[in-house]
């Protein structure tokens, strides 16, 4: 990809936009990502529920779409995959048997300890070149502009 295809005709990437530069790095950065998660087959928010199962633990359909803030209907089609590829297993909540718990398998943790492994490289590689006062100012300004919005 290069960057002029992200530029405006007539604009000098100097004078592009703040806003149109961070859509940048995030349109590339998660097309970089796609890209790194081809080989499991998964979508990212399918990896996104793997990841939310190891940060919680075992969990129901409705707590997990409450955590990624989506309707429990929304999760039955990747939760019925990651099933049918062994990332997951449902069991039956020790209180309330009407409840199904869903938990990683041995595979899934696998699979969660590889991509872990897969987004630290993403990391290296974005912040390339960059010394460690530069990334701790950076990931200052960022919490300072995601706090601003979080103020609206």
């Amino acid at each position: 990809m290069k960057i002029d295809e992200f530029c405006p005709k007539g604009l000098a990437e100097e004078d592009l936009p703040m806003h149109m530069l961070l859509l940048q790095i995030v349109h590339l950065h998660k097309q970089y990502v796609i890209r790194l998660m081809k080989p499991t087959g998964l979508q990212m928010s399918q990896a996104g529920i793997l990841v939310v199962l190891k940060m919680n633990g075992a969990l129901s359909q409705r707590e997990i779409a409450d955590k990624i803030h989506v309707t429990p209907p929304s999760v039955t089609a990747a939760l019925q995959k990651l099933e049918k590829l062994e990332y997951i297993e449902r069991h039956p909540d020790e209180k309330d048997q009407r409840i199904l718990r869903i938990q990683l398998t041995k595979k899934g943790i696998a699979l969660v300890a590889e991509m872990k492994g897969l987004l630290e490289q993403t990391e290296e590689m974005l912040f390339d070149g960059m010394s460690a006062e530069e990334k701790m100012l950076l990931r200052r300004l960022i919490f300072q502009m995601r706090d601003n919005l979080l103020k609206l």
